[in-house]
């Protein structure tokens, strides 16, 4: 499984979605499932739209540090 952006410390899944990979309802649905089973294996899946990467990349940095920090806080508990 291609994983976007990764952090095996934290567990966490960083997916940078754009449009095209959400066309019809069958791509939705690979991608919901697919982020089943990472959260089966303790993976936290978050995704961020081509929008939001282009529009609001300060605003989606910010979050991806809080997911981390908060994440960090709690490596361990997760596993």
């Amino acid at each position: 499984v291609y994983l976007d952006a990764y952090d095996p410390v934290t567990r966490t899944n960083f997916e940078l979605d754009g449009a095209r990979w959400h066309a019809s309802p069958q791509q939705r649905e690979r991608d919901l499932r697919r982020d089943a089973a990472l959260a089966a294996l303790g993976i936290l899946v978050v995704r961020f739209t081509h929008y939001r990467l282009v529009h609001e990349p300060a605003q989606v940095r910010r979050e991806v540090l809080a997911i981390l920090t908060a994440r960090r806080s709690n490596v361990g508990r997760f596993r």
